[in-house]
């Protein structure tokens, strides 16, 4: 069914951050949500996650308003989504095994042994096959980007919010994490959300796109619409993007 946004508004220290977001996203699907920074992109992405009430309008998952609802019956929906923050967000304190695991084991009934068979599928899917000893102090900023996506697999999410999956990645591995995107949609089927300001990786990764300007989503379009705009300030932002 997908996820419906409608009339978002919220406000921060007395500015309007978003001032009425509409926004469909469909099943399957990678949408890639771009702007400035400090044009409410991580504002609105913890709203559609439900880390933040909006003060008007509403965030429709699959049939259930999130805005709605108590915190328990929030934890149900919230089970669908995985997430995969900026940073990776690991506990630095815990081996790769122990990230992985950390939601499994308390979400899940999964027994000890059916935790190792899901760590190591999940690990192989980002191509980091048997490193479940190591410690997180000892990898690579690719190497965590991939042990924050496999925890967020782990669980096998409906949907997946990647918040700046690139950033303070160096081209190449920016590239390779783009493609792990790509490949995790394909081969599972998930619907992925995307928040950035790289248009290299916006552009690659996305089956549509939408421009946040001013607290409001200005356009929503295929890759195609988005490099063909008229939009004078998307103009602007793809050129400094790219």
């Amino acid at each position: 069914m997908g996820i419906e946004i409608k009339g978002l508004c919220k406000k921060l220290g007395g500015k309007d951050v978003l001032k009425g977001v509409d926004l469909d996203i469909f099943d399957g699907e990678v949408i890639t949500i771009i702007g400035a920074s400090g044009m409410g992109k991580t504002v609105l992405f913890k709203h559609i996650v439900g880390l933040t009430k909006p003060d008007s309008g509403s965030i429709i998952v699959d049939g259930t308003d999130i805005t709605a609802i108590d915190e328990d019956n929030l934890l149900k929906v919230q089970a669908k989504f995985g997430m995969l923050f900026q940073g990776a967000a690991l506990f630095d304190s815990l081996s790769v095994f122990e990230n992985v695991a950390f939601g499994l084991k308390r979400l899940t009934n999964m027994n000890e042994s059916q935790i190792k068979r899901r760590v190591a599928e999940v690990l192989n899917m980002v191509s980091l096959p048997g490193t479940e000893r190591l410690s997180i102090s000892s990898l690579s900023g690719g190497m965590k980007k991939r042990v924050g996506l496999a925890r967020a697999l782990a669980t096998s999410p409906k949907y997946l919010f990647y918040d700046e999956p690139t950033t303070g990645l160096d081209p190449l591995l920016a590239e390779s994490i783009s493609d792990l995107i790509i490949k995790v949609n394909n081969d599972l089927n998930i619907t992925s959300v995307v928040v950035t300001h790289d248009m290299h990786s916006a552009f690659k990764v996305s089956h549509r796109l939408a421009f946040l300007y001013d607290g409001i989503i200005k356009t929503v379009g295929s890759v195609d619409d988005i490099k063909k705009t008229e939009i004078a300030s998307l103009r602007d932002f793809i050129n400094v993007g790219m």
